[in-house]
């Protein structure tokens, strides 16, 4: 209710009542000293900030409201109003007696009725609500009494100048080529902003094109809603986040500060060598290399080398040339996770042992080498291979090892006995092959193959279960009546 005796009363703050000029200065004054009286409040009470943005979105009030800000001749822009009701902060507040308001929005008979320049005379302070906004280049505040949603505006003075600053790094980036980052400074003021500067310093780990980590950026002066846009290329040392920051200035004393965080991405290479744990003299030699990148970002170009000890040339090679020196694949691209092999092909001059050294170098990805080695046996000879047939192996699958025996002599081999060691992460669940296959805790045992002739080749399964994760050893034993020493063979499986 709002009770109100007219009294002429001329008062010092003009600044409240600057929009109306002389009109309110020494208007009558409205002298209010009990508020809600349904006939006269202009919506009903008010319990929390969230009726506030009610009372303003409801579309029934809204040629209402604008009724009242025409009344009064306020120069700001409705929409703006009605925009900060929506999005601005909103706090309780209390209005002592004796507070004068520059208007206030009331009714008559109905009508919405702005009542100039009223004067809070009850007996206690009044509860309200208030947020603060801008509209064409002024700072207003609005203030809604509780009693009677009966809302007024007063100015605050000039729209302090303000500067906006967005940071737009890519998605990701990666260390094979610049990392562009977008800066966007915007004049968010209702006036002009003149010299304007971006400031900014890289992280660690990241640096501009000419190897600078500091930027500055002159974006000279700005018009209101006008902005600059700038693109700088950064490039990562190494894979991982970096957080950039940088600051907007104007010579008005705006600033503005952002950050953003980059994701750079690397690949990153892994190799492994496989080949026969031994071969005869006489026969080629097989060596292949798995080629993986293990990173998250594509490798494009990378070159792979293939050098033998001495005693061994290459002889042949899947896409790669072959020299005096070994074997070279160039140019080969990997996605992150993917796999590539690549096979050669060498004899040997004589028994002994052969070595090979490989090496991967990646156009980013750091280099990485790995090597791997054979045996070339005479007469008699034997070859015992040992494969798991899926590797890596998650915990509680199965993992099934081919042990294969060749003869590669000229003369039959007799009393063939295999004896394999399980390591403590798996357990022996079953085996088939030449003979019958038993186990005894983790050591699984053949029984005795009587003879293998030229050239045949016996083989058995062993099947295990993966127990527990590792980098895990699966060992095989031979023994026959013509060698002195058993033969052995390990084979490495990823239980993970």
């Amino acid at each position: 209710m709002i009770t109100v005796t007219n009294r002429l009363i001329v008062w010092g703050v003009a600044a409240l009542f600057s929009w109306s000029g002389s009109r309110l200065a020494v208007a009558q004054q409205h002298r209010a000293t009990r508020l809600g009286n349904p006939a006269t409040r202009f919506a009903p009470a008010l319990r929390s900030a969230d009726e506030v943005r009610a009372l303003f979105g409801n579309p029934a009030l809204g040629p209402d409201i604008a009724a009242i800000v025409r009344q009064v001749a306020w120069p700001g822009r409705l929409a703006d109003l009605l925009e900060a009701a929506q999005t601005a902060p909103i706090h309780p507040l209390s209005l002592p007696v004796g507070t004068r308001m520059p208007f206030m929005a009331s009714r008559a008979q109905g009508k919405p009725v702005a009542l100039r320049d009223v004067l809070w005379a009850g007996q206690a302070p009044v509860p309200a609500y208030a947020f603060s906004f801008s509209s064409n280049g002024r700072r207003y505040r609005c203030v809604v009494p509780a009693p009677c949603s009966n809302f007024y505006i007063e100015e605050l003075g000039p729209d302090p100048p303000q500067l906006d600053l967005d940071i737009l790094p890519p998605a990701e980036g990666t260390v094979c080529g610049p990392v562009e980052l977008r800066l966007i400074v915007r004049n968010r003021s209702a006036r002009p902003l003149t010299r304007v500067r971006v400031n900014g310093r890289l992280p660690a780990g990241l640096q501009l094109t000419d190897g600078q980590r500091a930027f500055n950026l002159d974006a000279g002066n700005l018009q209101p809603a006008h902005g600059m846009q700038y693109r700088i290329r950064v490039l990562a040392q190494a894979a991982g986040s970096y957080v950039s920051s940088a600051t907007a200035t104007c010579a008005e004393g705006a600033q503005a500060q952002a950050t953003a965080r980059i994701q750079v991405q690397a690949p990153q290479l892994a190799l492994e060598c496989q080949l026969p744990a031994q071969e005869q003299v006489g026969r080629p030699v097989q060596v292949c290399l798995r080629l993986r990148n293990t990173g998250s970002a594509p490798e494009p170009a990378a070159i792979l080398t293939l050098t033998p000890s001495q005693g061994a040339t290459a002889v042949q090679a899947d896409g790669g040339t072959v020299t005096d020196q070994g074997v070279t694949w160039k140019g080969l691209s990997l996605g992150p996770g993917e796999t590539r092999q690549f096979c050669a092909v060498f004899t040997g001059s004589g028994a002994g042992e052969l070595t090979f050294a490989a090496l991967a170098q990646g156009q980013c990805a750091q280099p990485t080498q790995t090597q791997c080695a054979t045996r070339l046996v005479g007469v008699p000879g034997m070859l015992l291979e040992v494969v798991d047939l899926e590797d890596p192996v998650e915990v509680s699958n199965r993992v099934v090892y081919l042990i294969r025996v060749l003869n590669q002599g000229s003369a039959p081999l007799t009393g063939l006995r295999l004896t394999c060691t399980l390591p403590e992460a798996q357990q022996f669940l079953s085996g088939s092959g030449a003979t019958a296959v038993a186990a005894d805790g983790p050591t699984v045992t053949t029984e005795p193959l009587p003879t293998l002739p030229p050239k045949a080749e016996a083989a058995w399964q062993v099947e295990v279960l993966a127990i527990a994760p590792g980098d895990v050893r699966f060992h095989a034993l031979l023994r026959c009546d013509q060698f002195d020493r058993p033969i052995e063979e390990t084979e490495a499986t990823r239980q993970y």
